[in-house]
């Protein structure tokens, strides 16, 4: 692979590292605040977030200084494929949960304000992404 291409992969990763780690960052705020408001629900679901985001970059980091070492591209055909399905079934099955979290809202979920559910399945999703690429990247597509 030449110079201008291996540059540019490493400007793409850099660049995801940097989105990811402002994500992060963002999430780290939110489950303080949650813990300062007493929160412990709030604070315990954004530090799972945010832990198994920085778990999940630490593999994409490791896997695309590997594949750019060897010369390979950081998505091949393959990858994109798993991306795809994970994200289209993490989607799907997030709208069922959201629909089943909104006929629950008033009896079993209590959320005291609007936010605490937006980031409740704003984790959710990203947890199920999670999920259903790890079951994807290790089966046969």
């Amino acid at each position: 692979m030449e110079n201008n291409v291996k540059s540019t992969l490493k400007l793409r990763q850099i660049f995801i590292i940097i989105i990811t780690l402002i994500v992060i960052a963002t999430i780290t705020l939110f489950w303080i605040n949650a813990f300062r408001k007493g929160d412990i629900a709030g604070g315990g679901i954004g530090i799972i977030i945010s832990v198994t985001m920085l778990a999940y970059l630490i593999y994409v980091f490791q896997k695309g200084n590997k594949d750019i070492r060897a010369g390979y591209p950081l998505e091949d055909e393959r990858s994109k494929r798993v991306k795809e399905k994970a994200s289209s079934r993490a989607f799907y099955t997030s709208l069922y949960l959201l629909l089943l979290a909104g006929l629950l809202s008033g009896s079993v979920l209590k959320f005291s304000n609007p936010s605490q559910a937006i980031t409740a399945s704003v984790g959710l999703m990203s947890l199920l992404f999670a999920a259903f690429w790890l079951f994807y990247n290790k089966k046969e597509i």
